[in-house]
């Protein structure tokens, strides 16, 4: 139920998004005017004032100084993430061509940080679509995310679990996604309402994974355990610091300008 002049919000229709925008849909949540689409679309609609509210990459918040996160909801991993991996033909040390999935910037310079930081490689890139097809890739290997990435986890020699390197190297969780505003934007209650959706989501976990295995062709087993046991949705302390050390990284391989902050809105 949307009512006119209502906050136009946009997010990713992807399984790990459904606990924070399956009540939204379901009208569990009233008046919000929510709009999907992949990362990077729904990043560049908000970043033209198409969107009032975002679930972006958290790549895109730190290329914009003026941009403030929405406290306590957040889409990390706190070790093996299984939806963000490269999937490749040969040990990823020897890898000197990869194509990665233009849907979601996070998981690009992901990639790139870890390829350098952890196995000191400095491939290629070119791009490719989330529905490309791995046997037909002429890369040494293909970075995945989302669903696509579930739908092919197996299918290669060697997988590399973003999620997992980077707990590996740092200890700390990672957060891909965050909900973003502009400076001066009047959010009214909906940071309220987006809290209120997720509680409600995370406690429907079971019902969503079952409805969402179905449509992506998955078994329900393991999209309830992704959903429980691989993706968190807080956004506390050691995420904050998380993403603070993903500015470091993504500064020092100038993916980034320097000089931003984590800012945060104002709850009411």
């Amino acid at each position: 139920m949307v009512q006119e002049g209502c906050i136009k919000v946009g997010a990713v229709s992807f399984l790990n998004t459904k606990p924070l925008i399956q009540p939204i849909l379901d009208n569990q949540v009233f008046n919000i005017d929510l709009t999907l689409d992949v990362p990077s679309k729904i990043a560049d609609d908000f970043r033209i004032g198409t969107l009032d509210v975002a679930l972006i990459p958290i790549i895109e918040y730190f290329r914009c100084s003026d941009y403030l996160i929405l406290p306590e909801i957040s889409i990390s991993s706190r070790g093996a993430v299984k939806s963000i991996r490269i999937f490749s033909r040969k040990p990823i040390s020897e890898c000197q061509t990869i194509a990665l999935d233009t849907s979601s910037r996070t998981s690009r310079v992901l990639t790139q940080i870890v390829l350098a930081e952890k196995y000191n490689v400095y491939p290629s890139f070119v791009d490719c679509p989330p529905t490309v097809n791995l046997e037909s890739v002429e890369t040494d290997a293909v970075l995945l995310i989302g669903d696509s990435a579930l739908r092919n986890i197996g299918s290669t020699e060697f997988e590399v679990d973003l999620g997992a390197v980077w707990h590996d190297l740092f200890e700390l969780p990672f957060v891909y996604a965050c909900w973003v505003t502009r400076y001066n934007t009047d959010l009214g209650d909906l940071p309220q309402l987006l809290k209120k959706a997720k509680h409600i989501g995370i406690d429907q976990v079971q019902s969503i994974a079952s409805i969402e295995s179905r449509k992506l062709g998955l078994s329900r087993s393991l999209c309830e355990d992704y959903l429980r046991n691989y993706i968190y949705y807080d956004l506390g302390p050691q995420e904050i610091e998380g993403m603070t050390l993903f500015y470091d990284l993504a500064i020092k391989h100038n993916h980034v300008p320097a000089g931003n902050q984590i800012r945060f809105t104002l709850m009411k």
